[in-house]
């Protein structure tokens, strides 16, 4: 499993990092993790899903994803010569977001919302309005290229710019992923959700979604692209991260509330997946 935390680095004094049209058409494999600041994805052209938030989004063109800090997300995109996967990412501290905002009250509002509601809809579908958001990463990307520097204020105009569309008519959240049934992968996760802490046992989370033990891994996979144990161990070593960030309780007892009864094994999965101890993570953090 790819390292869940993905730290991101502004170096330089810079406050955003901008990935402009990164084009992937040979191979692209998701995994799960998280950063500590925003980021926020457009997608240019593209086929998959994103989940996120025991949910699961489809990538099309026209979509753009917002991930709060620490927020487990893993995108999923099946790629070829004839299906790229076309997307502009950029990743910016909130409270650095928040100061440029100053003074655009109603902007600010819907920034704020976006990196501290409790569990929003992380997708948005743009309709009409992906082509003015084009437009905008466009124009920006001229402006970030011609100059040596890094502009506040051409950050400003394309924050706002983009708050803007997404605050407007067509450019809603999906609320069709509202409606619709969930899919065998969502109540897989949200079962999940209920029950890391424990030992899981198939069985009891076939019987659940009525689904058989053999279809419960492959219908995730199915959906997902991922793999049922990987998600289930990225969830409980996010909430490990946040046990040991915040409270004394000691590793062992950590690695049991979260689903780890062998200590052993959970300092050596731990260790794994995010390349260091949970007695190092805890003292950095």
């Amino acid at each position: 499993m790819k390292q869940l935390f993905e730290p991101v680095i502004f170096t330089d004094h810079k406050s955003l990092i901008w990935d402009y049209h990164i084009y992937t058409d040979d191979y692209y494999k998701g995994y799960y993790h998280w950063h500590q600041c925003c980021e926020v994805m457009f997608v240019h052209a593209g086929q998959g899903n994103v989940v996120v938030n025991q949910q699961m989004y489809d990538i099309r063109s026209g979509m753009l994803f917002f991930f709060q800090p620490y927020q487990l997300h893993r995108i999923y995109s099946e790629v070829s010569p004839e299906c790229p996967f076309v997307r502009t990412i950029f990743y910016i501290d909130p409270h650095t977001a928040g100061n440029l905002l100053q003074g655009f009250a109603k902007r600010k509002a819907v920034f704020s919302a976006l990196w501290q509601g409790r569990n929003p809809c992380c997708g948005f579908d743009l309709g009409s309005s992906a082509e003015a958001v084009e437009w905008v990463y466009k124009n920006y990307n001229q402006c970030r290229n011609s100059t040596m520097e890094e502009d506040p204020e051409e950050i400003t105009i394309m924050l706002l710019q983009l708050l803007g569309c997404l605050g407007t008519g067509e450019s809603s959240l999906i609320q069709a992923e509202e409606r619709r049934s969930l899919r065998y992968s969502e109540q897989i996760m949200n079962w999940i959700e209920k029950h890391y802490q424990e030992e899981v046992n198939l069985e009891q989370l076939a019987a659940e979604t009525h689904l058989s033990k053999s279809y419960v891994s492959r219908v995730f996979h199915q959906e997902t692209g991922g793999r049922l144990v990987d998600y289930l161990t990225a969830r409980r070593i996010k909430q490990a991260c946040r046990l040991l960030s915040t409270t004394d309780t000691p590793v062992e007892q950590i690695g049991i509330a979260v689903g780890f009864p062998n200590a052993s094994y959970f300092n050596q999965l731990f260790k794994r997946v995010l390349g260091t101890t949970p007695l190092k993570y805890r003292k950095s953090n």
